[in-house]
């Protein structure tokens, strides 16, 4: 059994693939996006009371925290999870610290303001949403084509170890033309297998999921 690590330890590795810090949470919506995202991943701490830079700043009301952990977690997440909540003194400000095991029920959706259930992995220290057409079941033939091609695989390969990558890059990797390589990005983008960085120039696209 892996040796739990002390919240301090956990503040000061800072936020990644299974660390996430929350200074208050503002929705439950989007609280539920990521405690879904650490139980259909390989589980993860969430911190409330912590800036992103890793600041102690506390939280106000514990009441007010907890009770927006527990609708996410039963009402707003499909199948519903079990979560283990504990308070902590640090620099004289209180945190709530929460954990989330890797479920053994996932996939678990997330229910947003318009009802819509999604699927939310953990990548890096981000929560993304995997399309409906990479769940299993749910995929249509030309897309499982397109996921299993040389070219793709490469791609997808060179994007786990790279955050982000260019046309050019992308055309030097698989030898071919910079403009096939654009096309190529962008008709994944299209199918939501990766994701457009619009402030990005050159144009660059990040994976939008993980196997």
């Amino acid at each position: 059994m892996q040796e739990r690590r002390s919240t301090i330890e956990i503040i000061k590795q800072g936020e990644g693939l299974s660390i996430e810090f929350k200074r208050i949470i503002d929705s439950p919506y989007k609280i539920a996006k990521t405690i879904s995202s650490f139980a259909n991943t390989s589980g993860g701490v969430l911190l409330i009371g912590v800036a992103n830079d890793s600041s102690i700043l506390g939280v106000s009301s514990e009441l007010h925290e907890l009770q927006k952990l527990e609708r996410a977690a039963s009402s707003l997440i499909e199948p519903s999870l079990h979560l283990t909540f504990s308070a902590e003194l640090l620099d004289g400000r209180k945190l709530l610290r929460v954990e989330i095991e890797e479920s053994p029920e996932k996939p678990h959706y997330a229910l947003n303001e318009k009802n819509q259930r999604i699927i939310y992995i953990r990548i890096k220290d981000k929560s993304v949403p995997i399309p409906k057409l990479l769940i299993q079941g749910e995929g249509d033939a030309d897309t499982e084509k397109l996921l299993a091609t040389r070219h793709v695989k490469s791609l997808i390969s060179y994007l786990k170890s790279t955050d982000t990558v260019t046309a050019r890059a992308f055309s030097r990797i698989i030898n071919i033309s910079e403009k096939r390589a654009e096309r190529m990005l962008n008709d994944l983008a299209g199918k939501q297998i990766l994701l457009k960085i619009h402030k990005a120039k050159p144009e660059t696209f990040s994976l939008k999921w993980a196997e």
